[in-house]
């Protein structure tokens, strides 16, 4: 149990923070409002980092416990290293057309979104990915916390609850990533919107989640710690 936790938290912060941040800035793009680009490849370059080691660490390693916990190395760390990698690739390319970007916004905007559209294959396979997993959540009935888990372990008897939740979280934000793929790939502006609201949901959904899970795993390491059972 004690190798089950290890930092799932700072990737679901980061996966939700990196998701948030990626709407806000397809939604200025969309609508024409001009890019600080320095500001977004900062903020880019902090989240798709942190996804890119944690997810690649996670995924090599398997750092996450055993007792049919395994799969959580590969619903955790593979998406997080593919959408790490896509934010870096963002970093990368709002750095290096800064000039760009202090230019006309609509010109600036639209070879943004026409250099995202090659990108957005990946985008898609990743989400079709993690479509998968949710439905892999649910079928199998994945997630449940122990007992010893304050708030998420009062309902480990019922592991369905916590499947459907990770199913339906997962699921949301494969819907963002395939919305966002066919409509760059199929010139289906129209889409990017709803890829916008999912992902919104998804990435708040994500963060506060994460920022849960310090309380929560740090309250079951010292139920277990001191023998304890503290629920709330």
């Amino acid at each position: 149990m004690d190798e089950v936790v290890v930092y799932n938290e700072l990737v679901a912060v980061s996966a939700g923070a990196g998701l948030l941040g990626f709407a806000w800035f397809l939604a200025r793009l969309i609508r024409g409002k001009r890019i600080d680009s320095e500001g977004w490849a900062a903020f880019f370059g902090v989240t798709g980092l942190l996804l890119l080691a944690l997810g690649l660490h996670t995924t090599v390693t398997w750092p996450f416990g055993g007792d049919g916990f395994e799969y959580a190395n590969v619903a955790f760390g593979q998406p997080a290293a593919g959408f790490g990698a896509l934010l870096l690739f963002a970093a990368v390319y709002l750095w290096r057309h800064r000039a760009l970007f202090a230019g006309e916004p609509d010109e600036a905007n639209a070879t943004a979104l026409a250099a995202l559209k090659p990108i957005s294959v990946f985008v898609g396979a990743l989400g079709l990915a993690m479509g998968v997993l949710a439905i892999t959540f649910v079928r199998f009935q994945l997630g449940a916390a122990p007992a010893e888990e304050p708030i998420s372990g009062r309902f480990g008897h019922l592991p369905i609850l916590e499947a459907l939740f990770l199913g339906g979280l997962w699921g949301v934000v494969a819907v963002g990533a395939l919305l966002f793929a066919i409509a760059q790939l199929l010139n289906r502006p129209s889409l990017l919107p709803w890829a916008v609201r999912a992902w919104v949901v998804g990435g708040a959904v994500f963060l506060l989640f994460g920022a849960m899970n310090y309380y929560t795993h740090i309250g079951m390491y010292f139920n277990i710690a001191h023998g304890t059972m503290h629920l709330w």
